[in-house]
């Protein structure tokens, strides 16, 4: 097998192969390592394979979903039926449950990319009502999105890191001109240096096509573009998915970072050891309601995976 995934390699192979910049690093018997060091070998460093974080101090709400539900055309079934919850600023909480079960649906409802008549209930950000409003009108309050799909929502590859750097923002100041008419290069390329330095995106030119980069590159410019705008809320979607353990842990950092800042983060994930591990208060969505909420300092894998499957 060929994977990024410690958990898998650990579980399923005799022997292990590590590769990093094309080239092989390392041989070891799976039985003789362990993941601390299968990952020094992938990044070349010592790796912090848990999240560190102190604990959550939540301020006032800042997101209030009441009874949003949503239906599929043609499918006469419920993607969200009925969501509740709330999320204060300087919290992390957390949506575990198995894909297809209404995760895609909650966030980009809460983005603005669903058409408001087809949503039921209502959404209140910062004590207003956005239901209706437009994923523009979204980024301009203060909510920020980064996408499960970065190739089909996140990134226009044929374009270079500058101009993926304004994706969304790119009718505003510093990406236009003080005449809000024209395209302000300059600030734009020097936006787009800034983000490349501060989170580490490689190869460090703006001009390179998006493409170019690696899926974790990628990421990482996806969220950096996302935490320029200095969001009050925060919609994560399988942040690390594709990415290598050295981006992981970096993206977790800077994700912490962000609720430590006062950011309200909504946060979905497939992976069940990084929900639990990043999330302050932890919902399980089944076929798309929340069917409870566990404290993820306490809750086993098998209480959680419990509701996951059987919303008991």
């Amino acid at each position: 097998i060929i994977t990024h995934k410690l958990s898998e390699v650990l579980a399923i192979s005799d022997d292990v192969t590590v590769m990093r910049d094309g080239k092989v690093v390392g041989r070891v018997k799976t039985s003789e390592t362990n993941a601390a060091e299968l990952a020094r070998l992938m990044v070349g460093r010592d790796v912090l394979l848990r999240v560190e974080k102190p604990d959550a101090k939540p301020g006032e709400t800042v997101l209030k979903v009441s009874g949003l539900s949503f239906a599929s055309e043609g499918e006469g079934t419920h993607r969200l039926d009925g969501v509740s919850f709330e999320v204060r600023a300087g919290e992390i909480v957390g949506i575990a449950g198995v894909e297809g079960n209404g995760q895609t649906e909650l966030i980009e409802a809460l983005a603005g990319l669903i058409e408001s008549g087809k949503l039921k209930g209502r959404v209140d950000f910062m004590g207003r009502d956005v239901t209706r409003l437009s994923a523009r009108a979204h980024k301009n309050l203060g909510i920020a999105h980064i996408p499960e799909d970065r190739l089909r929502r996140g990134l226009l590859l044929d374009f270079d890191l500058a101009e993926n750097s304004i994706l969304g923002v790119h009718y505003r100041k510093p990406a236009v001109s003080a005449a809000g008419i024209l395209l302000d290069e300059d600030a734009i390329r020097k936006r787009a240096e800034q983000i490349i330095k501060d989170f580490d995106v490689r190869p460090a030119n703006a001009t390179l096509p998006a493409r170019s980069l690696s899926g974790g590159n990628q990421q990482k410019l996806i969220i950096g573009r996302e935490f320029d705008l200095q969001p009050k809320l925060l919609l994560v979607a399988q942040p690390t998915r594709g990415v290598d353990i050295g981006a992981i842990e970096f993206i977790h950092r800077k994700l912490v970072a962000m609720r430590d800042a006062g950011c309200a983060v909504l946060l979905v994930s497939a992976e069940l050891e990084e929900v639990t591990a990043l999330s302050d208060r932890l919902l399980v969505i089944r076929q798309g309601r929340i069917v409870g909420e566990v404290d993820p300092k306490v809750a086993t894998t098998e209480e959680v995976g419990l509701l996951m499957t059987s919303g008991e």
